[in-house]
């Protein structure tokens, strides 16, 4: 539950929603409009209002139909009944099922243990709120808020985000909104709740047998998923006996119409008797959970019961076991409304006094943490390790995107192309290392922030924004499971802090220091973004550095403000565009870009001015000596104690290590291999060594400012 908003929190929600398309109005505690909400079928308010009208208001609504681009709401109704079994029955329908995670539309929870799922649909009229079902009693069960209805909906008291954002209501289809309805009325009058659970071709014998420990419950209820499996592996159904209730399948292979195995023959399993039907043994029965171990788990027990227990006993049990150490999932929501995730330390002792020692049992075990990350065939057990990447939040759909390329263009600029790699990259193959990207501008209000934020609706959980102070703080699980790692505002001071960028651009594997949590090792797939008002010193960058791609952000030519707004609806054009380009070619090299590629201004803007006072000071000086006592000459030799009794002699803080390290380090000079005989500078006595060449060529003093504030004497 969540506690009652502040009134700017209330009032920020009401505007982004208006900005979503949405027809907002205030409401009080009774769920009645704090005004003449009618007008607002036909006409939104305006967003300079919403400060006024939600300064007192309880909680806010959105009006369905025409004023809200087609908005309907499918309302599910305790009236002191057990509402739950309804509507997971609802949403475990296989075309539910199939809607909901097409779509991913927002579903909310009400203060009476009620739900709502919100969606559009397109029609020339829109339907009026209809009653689908009714309780025994006569009470409404099911029922839409249609054209000349509103909903009360989060961030309203005690109202909670289950899944999806307001903000990003979806549209579907005209049949797939029919087949919503049409399902949601079957249920008037709808089974007790022991039964509800229960396939229709199981009723007769469900309250002979057990169904709460997870394999049990499996069996009873998931049979259905079971024969997905077969059928994904090339089973088919050849027919089905009415009389019997027997099923007659073909094994994967096999020509022809002869079956393989029935299903049905002993109740609920499937009899394999071919002996060409691997992995499954010849004259065997094996349930719907053996066919899940076999055909989903590679036979590990353990790995099939804790799936069972994320996907069916989740919401009862919001708890995990790694190991030794037990965690609860917290859900939060954002501003945007969108519920994420978070695992918290739950102490055992907690959990009995919550729920009693049983709930012990029910409890989902992992062996240890692990990241796979995976954007399009997400699996939350990897080897039964809790995978810590988060199911992606969007399903790809053509349509235009114009406003995310006006982005991408500005960000980019003329290597658009390579942002389109980057974004490619990011959203299909996450389990790649990538340069760090940079985006700079010592202007504001240049599109940082926006493309940052953009990046945070699409990726969700799997990405994480913090400071340069999180980057060496002690704890680093605030970051460490996630896929990308935004650092805005960027100035890194301190040498170790860049250098654990740099490490983290490249590393596999980190460790986690987690508070209260004993440290663990797993896999790391962190890629950087940093943004910066600093332009060429954020940090500092050696010459040979390749792990970098700066863009300078310019103002952007074009202004809108509701840019996020319209680019959150573009997220499954966008999506689907990426999927249809040319195949990144990682030949090439491992991250998809060539150094020469990431190579541009900016980048060499940042690398010389990541060049030491002395080497700027030694540039200037070298350069006066070549345009007045050696015009004539293109290079000379000298050692490092000539260079400091000619320019630093009476220096005592520029000494002969310094001098050495900076010709090794920044001008990447080595000595001479042997002794020579050579005349240092004019006026030098000729002497013999292995002086150092310096050449006029690797003097480029373009862009270098003067060093005179920065010299240390």
């Amino acid at each position: 539950m969540t506690s009652e908003p502040s009134v700017p929190i209330l009032r920020d929600i009401a505007e982004d929603y208006l900005l979503a398309g949405l027809s907002v109005i205030p409401v009080n505690a009774d769920k009645r409009a704090t005004l003449k909400w009618e007008r607002f079928q036909r006409a939104l308010l305006d967003v300079e209002d919403c400060d006024k009208l939600f300064s007192n208001a309880w909680g806010l609504a959105v009006i369905s139909g025409a004023a809200s681009g087609g908005l309907e709401v499918i309302d599910f109704d305790a009236h002191d009944n057990d509402i739950v079994a309804i509507y997971n029955k609802f949403i475990a329908d296989e075309g539910v099922a199939h809607i909901l995670s097409r779509y991913n539309p927002p579903i909310e929870r009400s203060p009476r243990g009620g739900y709502h799922i919100l969606y559009r649909y397109e029609a020339k009229t829109f339907e009026g709120n209809q009653k689908l079902a009714n309780w025994p009693s006569g009470e409404s069960m099911i029922e839409t808020r249609g054209e000349g209805g509103y909903t009360v909906v989060y961030p309203s008291p005690n109202y909670t985000m289950i899944s999806g954002s307001i903000i990003s209501i979806p549209t579907i289809t005209h049949d797939e909104r029919n087949y919503l309805i049409t399902l949601a009325k079957t249920f008037t009058h709808a089974l007790p709740h022991e039964l509800l659970h229960v396939l229709p071709d199981e009723l007769p014998h469900a309250q002979h047998f057990d169904t709460t420990d997870p394999v049990s419950y499996f069996n009873w209820n998931c049979a259905a998923y079971a024969k997905k499996l077969l059928e994904d592996k090339g089973w088919v159904k050849l027919r089905t006996d009415e009389t019997e209730g027997i099923e007659f399948w073909k094994r994967p292979g096999k020509q022809g119409n002869e079956h393989s195995a029935t299903w049905g023959k002993k109740h609920n399993s499937l009899y394999v008797f071919s002996s060409s039907a691997a992995p499954f043994l010849n004259d065997c029965y094996y349930t719907p959970f053996q066919i899940l171990v076999r055909l989903r788990f590679n036979d590990s027990y353990s790995s099939a019961i804790s799936w069972i227990q994320q996907k069916y006993f989740d919401e009862e049990v919001p708890y995990i076991r790694i190991g030794v150490d037990y965690f609860k999932k917290i859900k939060k929501t954002d501003r945007f409304g969108i519920s994420r995730t978070e695992l918290k330390p739950w102490k055992i002792d907690a959990i009995k006094l919550d729920h009693g020692k049983a709930i012990l049992d029910r409890i989902a075990r992992f062996d240890d943490f692990t990241i796979l990350p995976d954007n399009l065939n997400f699996s939350t057990i990897v080897n039964n390790c809790y995978n810590l990447y988060r199911p992606f939040p969007h399903k790809p759909s053509p349509g235009s995107w114009d406003w995310t390329e006006i982005l991408i263009r500005h960000i980019f600029g003329e290597q658009y192309e390579l942002g389109l790699r980057y974004l490619q990259i990011l959203y299909l193959h996450p389990d790649r290392l990538m340069p760090i990207l940079v985006m700079v501008s010592r202007e504001r209000q240049t599109g940082k922030t926006t493309f940052v934020n953009w990046l945070n609706m699409i990726f969700g959980d799997n990405m994480a924004t913090i400071s340069p102070d999180d980057l060496i703080n002690g704890f680093n699980s605030t970051y460490a499971s996630s896929n990308i790692i935004a650092v805005e505002e960027t100035l890194i001071e301190k040498a170790i802090t860049v250098e654990k960028v740099k490490s983290m651009a490249t590393q596999k594997f980190i460790s986690v220091n987690q508070k209260f949590v004993s440290q663990y090792r797993m896999p790391f797939f962190g890629k950087i973004i940093l943004t910066s008002n600093n332009e060429d010193k954020f940090a500092r960058i050696d010459e040979e550095e390749i792990r970098f791609f700066i863009r300078k952000v310019t103002i952007p030519s074009i202004t809108n403000h509701n840019i996020e707004t319209d680019m959150v609806k573009e997220i499954p054009a966008f999506l689907h565009y990426l999927t249809t380009l040319p195949p990144v070619d990682f030949s090439r090299d491992r991250s998809g870009f060539t150094p020469a590629e990431l190579s541009n201004t900016s980048l060499l803007d940042v690398k010389k001015e990541s060049k030491s006072s002395l080497y700027k000071a030694m540039v200037m000086l070298f350069e006066d000596m070549f345009m007045n006592e050696l015009r004539a000459q293109d290079e000379f030799y000298a050692d490092v104690k000539s260079i400091k009794n000619k320019f630093f002699a009476n220096d005592p803080r520029i000494d002969l290590p310094y001098i050495r390290s900076v010709l090794k380090n920044e001008f990447n000079l080595i000595p001479m291999p042997e002794s020579i005989y050579f005349n240092p500078f004019v006026n030098d006595p000729p002497k013999t060594g292995r002086p150092y060449l310096i050449k006029k060529t690797m003097l480029n003093t373009e862009n270098l400012k003067s060093p005179a504030d920065e010299l240390p004497f």
